[in-house]
């Protein structure tokens, strides 16, 4: 079962599950994106969700975290079953930070929606079921963490006609800069914050967004080819 937790110092989210998850989900979201190039959404947007399936695939592949959990049958239990094994089970993981967390999973409303037109499917359909079950533990861990005025606020952005697309990805980048360099109390009080910013067109995005058409007038280049500074992905305290 996939769950969610915060990282240590609530920089991102935890996402943990075995190997089925994670290959059933990665399957899910490739299916869910397999037409995306036919959407009008930024390019950078859907690579960012890329990105996070990139993420998902190494993540099955053992090639990010992992450790073990006990799987919650006693002694007497696996003499009953006529059992003989440890008392634990591997789980992957990977971390992934707020910011970009919950702009992936508010962009996939746009993604979903298109599928379901596309495909003419159903509110049963797998593929839409595993991705939402992906939703579902980030929500859930959003209203662990909130206050009850908080998640309210939160709960109207999920709606698809609240959720304005993010024209320059590279805000992305920004915001998980600025998340870092809080502490960890500031990370809490500030989810909502935070997460407003990952799918509305604040006056926050529209500073960083005139600023970036100012610098691409400068140096004379297309504003996709701007970035904002990344040096802190290399040393992230989760």
């Amino acid at each position: 079962m996939l769950r969610a937790q915060h990282t240590p110092n609530i920089a991102g989210v935890l996402l943990t599950g075995d190997f089925d998850d994670f290959y059933s989900l990665y399957d899910a979201l490739h299916s869910i994106l397999g037409h995306i190039e036919e959407l009008e959404v930024p390019e950078g947007a859907a690579v960012r969700v890329l990105g996070f399936c990139y993420d998902v695939r190494h993540a099955f592949m053992g090639n990010r975290g992992a450790g073990f959990k006990n799987h919650g049958l006693e002694e007497e239990q696996m003499r009953f079953l006529s059992l003989v094994g440890p008392k634990q089970n591997l789980f992957l993981s990977f971390e992934t930070l707020w910011p970009e967390m919950l702009f992936v999973v508010f962009s996939l409303e746009e993604y979903i929606r298109y599928y379901v037109q596309r495909m003419k499917a159903t509110i049963w359909d797998p593929n839409v079921a595993l991705v939402r079950n992906l939703q579902a533990t980030i929500y859930k861990l959003v209203e662990e963490t909130v206050t009850k005025n908080q998640f309210a606020s939160f709960k109207k952005w999920i709606d698809p006609y609240f959720i304005s697309p993010i024209v320059f990805p590279q805000y992305i980048d920004y915001l998980n800069g600025e998340w870092v360099k809080l502490t960890r109390d500031e990370r809490e009080k500030k989810l909502t914050i935070f997460a407003k910013r990952t799918c509305q067109v604040t006056a926050d995005y529209e500073r960083q967004q005139k600023k970036l058409l100012e610098a691409a007038i400068e140096y004379e280049c297309d504003p996709g080819e701007l970035r904002f500074p990344t040096d802190f992905y290399d040393d992230i305290e989760w």
